[in-house]
């Protein structure tokens, strides 16, 4: 992790790409083609990170941090969302419905891309 974020904006310069998994795949390959020596480098590196991270946060476990920050974040999320409905509702709940089943049912489909202004928020995105 720490030879990725040391490398990753050399890598983006140098290629010129955006994606983060061809990023990721490009930064893997040059890790593996690195000496020995120079992986060590890395590894003392994160040695050093986890004895500060253990000095600085001791007793803490990202399995129990995970579990509880996840919980919160969705909770979170939904009161928001019902918040947003109540401001913005949803456009395709007020169009007339499909009668033909096997007609898409998606913004994108029924309105065309000339009339993005149309599209709900989840389809828009």
């Amino acid at each position: 992790m720490l030879y990725m974020k040391e490398m990753r904006a050399k890598v983006v310069a140098e290629c010129t790409l955006k994606e983060s998994a061809a990023i990721n795949q490009i930064l893997g390959r040059r890790w593996h083609a690195l000496s020995r020596e120079e992986q060590a480098k890395y590894y003392e590196l994160a040695r050093k990170e986890r004895q500060l991270h253990m000095q600085l946060y001791p007793g803490w476990s990202a399995r129990d941090n995970y579990g509880k920050r996840k919980k919160r974040k969705r909770e979170k999320q939904q009161a928001e969302s019902n918040e947003h409905r109540e401001y913005f509702p949803n456009p395709c709940l007020s169009l007339p419905p499909i009668t033909d089943l096997s007609a898409p049912k998606k913004c994108r489909a029924r309105f065309g891309l000339d009339q993005q202004n149309n599209w709900c928020g989840p389809c828009s995105l």
